[in-house]
């Protein structure tokens, strides 16, 4: 997910380095594939440290069917180690075709990112950890959507619909970690999105976006409605992103499954990073994030208080390690910290 947006403005340390080998390419048509084999030992606080690997594995391509436009797929898996997951061991994670016009931009339909992603990916630079702020909010990847994107002279526009889904899903963390990923037990009955953002020649891009869902299952039902403002600034080696997210939750029964809180909820999140380079193949990051939810019944709480610092190295441009630690500030949280090593292809 990260590739979309922080790329351009992220180091490359921080993004998923994907070498797509090209298998095909001729008379106007290409394809690549590309994956990657991810090792990581951790320490998840209240348990021992455990080994846990993971592979990804994907496809891209395209053919011109007129003058700068292109019928486009792509298809990319999950896969888990023998007992790194035990619920889905292979797990889809953009699956969608569609067409994409050099001046008009894509249209796709199938499993991907939201429109509202956009509105949030300033700030998602993390490789283990991060998105703590999001959870309950920004539902990561989504099947069954239409989704829009292009940029106009700098300006950016996003828009998705998803239709009905009676097993809805979805993040309540870094979504590129598949047991962050929670089924809820409601059905999506329908979800729009949309992202508005700049790109200034200084280095400063700003995004705003709203997403709005229904849902219903049992004897819920009820709407999500999610906000989201995010900027995100590139200086030589330095990126700093800022995102605040919000999201109310109205209807009868509906958070039983989500975030096992009551109706009428609002969601509060905050989101700061920041990344440097401090050699070609080095980079440190680190930030802080925190949501509260607030009640009208009760006092507020807190849901997310937690600082997060990690290292990474480059070894060269298909492998690298990386460090993470986080401080979690939670009554009754443990801090916790991930070793990992990548190698792409």
């Amino acid at each position: 997910m990260k590739k979309k947006i922080i790329a351009l403005t992220v180091t490359s340390l921080l993004a998923t380095t994907a070498q797509a080998a090209n298998v095909y390419d001729a008379e106007g048509t290409t394809a690549d594939i590309y994956g990657r084999v991810q090792l990581d030992i951790e320490d998840p606080g209240a348990d021992d440290v455990t080994g846990v690997g993971s592979a990804r594995f994907g496809f891209k391509a395209s053919s011109e069917v007129a003058p700068g436009l292109k019928a486009i797929t792509h298809g990319e898996w999950q896969l888990d180690a023998e007992n790194s997951n035990t619920d889905d061991a292979i797990s889809a994670r953009h699956v969608y075709l569609g067409v994409d016009h050099e001046t008009t931009g894509r249209f796709l339909f199938g499993q991907t990112n939201t429109a509202f992603y956009q509105a949030v990916a300033a700030t998602d630079i993390f490789h283990s950890y991060g998105y703590a702020a999001f959870g309950g909010i920004e539902d990561g990847r989504q099947e069954g959507q239409f989704v829009y994107d292009a940029t106009f002279a700098g300006v950016y526009v996003g828009a998705s619909y998803q239709f009905s889904n009676k097993d809805f899903e979805v993040s309540m963390g870094n979504p590129d970690v598949r047991g962050n990923i929670v089924d809820t037990g409601l059905k999506l009955d329908s979800a729009y999105a949309l992202t508005l953002g700049y790109k200034f020649a200084f280095g400063l891009d700003v995004y705003a976006g709203y997403h709005d869902e229904n849902l219903s299952g049992g004897n819920a039902d009820g709407t999500k409605s999610n906000m989201a403002l995010s900027a995100g600034y590139s200086l030589g080696d330095l990126y700093l992103g800022a995102a605040v997210v919000q999201a109310e939750y109205s209807g009868d029964n509906l958070l039983d499954g989500i975030v096992h809180l009551v109706d009428d909820t609002k969601l509060l999140g905050y989101d700061l990073v920041a990344s440097y380079n401090v050699l070609t193949n080095v980079s440190v990051y680190g930030g802080y994030a925190t949501k509260e939810a607030e009640f009208s019944y009760q006092s507020n709480m807190d849901q997310a208080d937690e600082f997060t610092l990690g290292a990474a190295y480059k070894l060269n441009s298909n492998a690298k390690v990386w460090g993470e630690y986080k401080v979690d500030n939670i009554d009754g949280a443990d801090n916790v910290w991930t070793i990992a090593a990548q190698y792409n292809f």
